[in-house]
């Protein structure tokens, strides 16, 4: 809970400190509401970007009874809509198949293939050409730990959570509309007796932002 009430007042200040830097600009006239919010054909696409992520892993155990091999791939995609100037929100969505297999007791391998999920929300300001700030709160499910059950088949359990991200990204785009990014979060809602480390790297593309 006070975790969760931190970061509210992170995002809150976050965002307090992007619009005071915005009307510090003094920002360029704009001719009408129509020019800030909708394009000639009366829409806003122009106000929208894209990214997204990929992810790929493999990993392995050996070869002895309970020893397994995992297979991961893994996409991530995220629209934003930019509010004011280069203060944008949106929502984000991972999804990782994870392919695993294991030697049981009778000699077999037997394989299960999971799917981890996460959903949420993000609020981002680009501050410099290159770097962002980035706040994000979301729901997590995903595989937690695998064994074998009495009858040599697999099983698997799932944990399920909310994070809380807040961190710095550098986006390069070299004059281009398209983009690379890598971003370092901090998960502020990690338990902290978790041997799982709070720090995220992300990395992936853009386009528009």
């Amino acid at each position: 809970m006070k975790k969760t009430f931190l970061f509210g007042l992170m995002i809150l200040g976050l965002t307090m400190v992007c619009q005071s830097g915005l009307y510090a600009q003094g920002g360029k006239k704009k001719s009408s509401k129509n020019d800030e919010y909708f394009d000639d054909r009366g829409g806003f696409k122009h106000r929208l970007w894209y990214g997204g992520g990929f992810s790929l892993g493999f990993s392995g155990s050996g070869d002895c009874i309970g020893c397994y091999s995992l297979f991961q791939l893994g996409l991530s995609p995220m629209v934003g809509y930019k509010l004011i100037g280069d203060l944008s929100v949106g929502p984000r969505v991972s999804f990782l198949y994870n392919n695993i297999r294991v030697r049981v007791g009778n000699g077999n391998v037997e394989s299960v293939n999971p799917v981890s999920w996460s959903v949420g929300v993000f609020t981002r300001y680009k501050f410099l050409n290159f770097l962002f700030a980035h706040a994000e709160y979301g729901i997590e499910n995903r595989v937690n730990s695998i064994g074998i059950d009495f009858n040599d088949k697999v099983v698997f359990t799932r944990l399920q959570r909310n994070n809380a991200y807040l961190g710095l990204g550098y986006n390069g785009s070299s004059g281009s509309i398209w983009g690379f990014e890598i971003a370092l979060l901090y998960n502020l809602n990690l338990p902290n007796n978790d041997i799982e480390s709070p720090f995220d790297i992300r990395a992936g593309i853009t386009y528009n932002f």
